[in-house]
């Protein structure tokens, strides 16, 4: 198994490599096609940052399988597994909105082990261990915890966008819902706030592996829940309920279901 040491140091390393790349500018965005950009935006920088990040991996683990959102799948004979998000939040990277990150994680054989989640605007970077969770923002290391002691009357929700809202059962529960709530966009950020504690449950549909995957370690070792709408860790249709302790967990797996 690898170490937290060299983990964490690899973290490092990923931090500064990309916080130095010059390519992080506006003026070099390029769609592929006008369908791309109306539906999934995918630009010159998505691609040049998942290169990027590939090739710190391929030099600090070079035998390791490789799995992106952008470029072809490398995978080799090893039982450890990178997942990676390049520009997670493309749209708000478009409009200049500070929430897209990088997202990586690893696996080894089905387990998570690691998470990594990058927001460059915002000088923050999650990361998830196997026992702990923690921030790294403006040279301080800060051990997070989810909600444990909120309830579900005084839970703070959020979907991130409307594509939720077409399921009738959580459109009902939506709509109907008097608490405190909130459309995000904010993509990946929700699930870190969930595991800082600032927010409690977030119900979200349509994603790629590549949204989930890489950042389930964050979620969990901070004492939060994340499981597709049936309570399960299947995240094939896209679907994810995270929650910052079981009470909420339970009473909206119940709304969604009945």
């Amino acid at each position: 198994m690898i170490s937290e040491k060299k983990l964490i140091s690899f973290s490092n390393q990923l931090i500064k490599t990309i916080s130095k790349k010059t390519f992080l500018n506006l003026k070099n965005i390029r769609f592929k096609t006008k369908k791309d950009f109306q539906i999934d935006p995918v630009t010159k920088i998505d691609i040049e940052m998942e290169k990027l990040i590939r090739k710190l991996i391929k030099s600090k683990f070079g035998n390791h399988n490789i799995i992106g959102e952008e470029l072809k799948n490398e995978v080799k004979s090893s039982d450890f597994t990178w997942v990676i998000d390049p520009i997670d939040g493309t749209k708000n990277f478009i409009l200049n909105l500070p929430m897209w990150s990088n997202l990586i994680g690893l696996y080894f054989k089905k387990t998570p082990i690691f998470s990594f989640a990058n927001f460059p605007i915002l000088k923050k970077t999650y990361i998830g261990l196997q026992k702990y969770t923690f921030l790294k923002h403006k040279n301080k290391s800060i051990k997070l915890r989810s909600n444990q002691k909120t309830t579900p009357k005084k839970m703070k929700l959020a979907i991130n966008t409307l594509h939720s809202l077409r399921n009738n059962k959580v459109n009902r529960f939506i709509l109907n819902y008097k608490g405190f709530f909130k459309v995000t966009g904010s993509d990946a950020y929700n699930f870190c706030s969930i595991a800082e504690g600032r927010l409690d449950a977030l119900i979200e549909s349509g994603l790629k592996q590549v949204d989930i995957l890489p950042i389930i370690k964050i979620v969990e070792s901070s004492g939060a829940i994340i499981t597709n709408w049936k309570g399960y860790k299947n995240f094939s249709e896209g679907k994810v309920l995270v929650a910052g302790n079981k009470k909420i967990h339970k009473y909206l797996l119940n709304k969604i279901n009945n």
